[in-house]
């Protein structure tokens, strides 16, 4: 084994894919991007590996990163390290999921879990696996995943742990809802005279975006409400003639209820969610989890 490497073998293997995004991207900012996670957590693990190695790996030059002669040396070292773990890891014993009965917990919002346990628990029964489905609600915390209690997180996009494996399963546009008998469904929808609304929304990313849209065209903002799951907001605007702004995927859930609600697409774009299915890495190659997360994406089919 190349001396380089060594270093490698002896590291926290949760950094290994950390530092090769690093020394692939040369900017702390697109790895977090790319691995889905914030900026400072990637400084923190960059400072773990320098560490590591008693070595800067990346230094600035510029506007942007360089590599150090080590790092140029490393970099094609840890890929074929990485690809050699993956390799030896697909070789365990593909089973059906069914041959593997088990409890699986999985933290979703009230929306998704209403969409997918019924299917999931039909799905079961037919292919008679003799699963149990745990529903847990999202508590909104990045390391959920790190407990050994959480199989599967399935939601919308969110700050996570570095370590975490994230799948994207689908994205879904942004409307408002109102009552049916809302005088906004009268009325042009601009910025301009929806700001005069009270507004409701999701205890997640479109908080931020929505604040930013008021801030970038001048308003005030007008966010009375901020609620930790879809059904409270549908619940406020019911009782008290606001207005909410939801994925598209939580509309064909209301039209299903029967509720005295209706959506509207505004004058002005809307941010659109992005869908993910997150797990701990523990759980990759664990054949009746991937069979859960195959399942889950089919019947949620975004």
């Amino acid at each position: 084994m190349h001396k380089d490497i060594n270093h490698l073998v002896r590291m926290d293997l949760n950094l290994l894919p950390i530092l090769d995004t690093l020394l692939n991207e040369k900017s702390v900012s697109k790895t977090a991007d790319k691995l889905n996670v914030t900026p400072p957590a990637i400084s923190k693990s960059l400072n773990k590996i320098r560490d590591t190695f008693q070595d800067q790996l990346l230094v600035r030059s510029g506007m942007s990163l360089e590599l150090t002669p080590l790092a140029v040396r490393l970099k094609p070292q840890l890929r074929e390290l990485l690809d050699n773990i993956q390799n030896v890891l697909h070789q365990n014993i593909e089973l059906n999921g069914k041959e593997l009965p088990r409890s699986f917990n999985i933290v979703t919002n009230d929306i998704l879990m209403s969409k997918l346990s019924y299917k999931l628990m039909k799905k079961s029964i037919q292919e008679n696996t003799n699963h149990i489905f745990n529903f847990n609600y999202d508590n909104a915390t990045s390391c959920v995943l790190r407990s050994e209690d959480i199989d599967l997180y399935i939601g919308e996009d969110k700050s996570l742990s570095p370590e975490v494996s994230i799948r994207t399963i689908g994205h879904s546009e942004c409307v408002l809802i109102a009552t049916k008998d809302h005088p906004v469904f009268q009325m042009e929808k601009s910025l301009k005279n929806l700001k005069e609304f009270i507004l409701i929304v999701p205890k997640n990313r479109l908080k931020e975006e929505m604040e930013s849209l008021y801030r970038e065209r001048g308003y005030k903002r007008k966010i009375h409400g901020i609620s930790a799951g879809y059904l409270p907001i549908i619940e406020n605007i019911i009782q008290t003639r606001s207005l909410g702004i939801v994925p598209m995927y939580v509309v064909d859930v209301l039209q299903r209820m029967n509720l005295d609600v209706d959506f509207f697409k505004p004058d002005f774009d809307l941010p659109k969610v992005r869908i993910i299915q997150a797990w701990h890495p523990r759980y990759h190659n664990c054949s009746s989890h991937k069979w859960l997360r195959d399942i889950s994406k089919d019947l949620l089919d975004f």
